[in-house]
């Protein structure tokens, strides 16, 4: 199984946002969305929120499998899109993000699965503990991801208000240029 929060980098996600979203604001129109840019940006960044998992902790699951060596791996339940298990913080925490995987449940919901090798006479205690500290570090990244997420929301809300402020400024300035001009010649 792979290492979590080690596979692509969260910036990225946060460039393509940012790429997308200008698009958009480019298409605008003065009369609807410049109207009121910054409820407009506001709304946008809301609709393009990265998904990031939220832990359910109390739910988690242990399963030890058939294998020959004791493999215990604990299930966590989760709300939110799992491939940003994958994603690498800008800022990461002290903790080494965990070795897991992500997908469905039996029962069709998203779980996180952490695996962890085990002596055949481990009790119960130890594994409680093992999994505490592999679910905080997950949660340890996950706040370094959402700490990035705001600051980034923050900052493309200023650039992209500022870009609708500027947009809705020429696009009245051509609105004026094309009623001086009016007809003929």
């Amino acid at each position: 199984m792979p290492q979590l929060f080690t596979v692509g980098r969260f910036a990225d996600e946060t460039s393509r946002r940012r790429t997308a979203l200008t698009a958009q604001v480019l298409q605008w129109a003065l009369d609807a969305e410049l109207s009121d840019p910054i409820r407009c940006v506001d709304d946008l960044l809301r609709a393009s929120e990265p998904d990031l998992p939220r832990l359910r902790r109390a739910e988690a699951t242990f399963g030890t499998g058939t294998a020959a060596r004791l493999t215990v791996t604990v299930r966590v339940p989760f709300d939110g899109d799992g491939r940003f298990f994958a994603s690498r913080p800008g800022r990461a925490p002290d903790a080494d993000p965990p070795v897991g995987d992500w997908g469905r449940r039996a029962d069709g919901g998203p779980v996180l699965r952490l695996p962890e090798n085990f002596a055949p006479d481990v009790d119960a205690g130890t594994v409680r503990i093992w999994a505490g500290r592999a679910v905080d570090a997950v949660e340890q990244h996950l706040t370094a991801l959402r700490v990035e997420a705001a600051e980034q929301s923050a900052r493309l809300s200023a650039d992209l208000v500022d870009l609708a402020r500027r947009r809705a400024a020429d696009l009245a300035r051509r609105q004026v240029l094309q009623e001086e001009l009016g007809v003929g010649i």
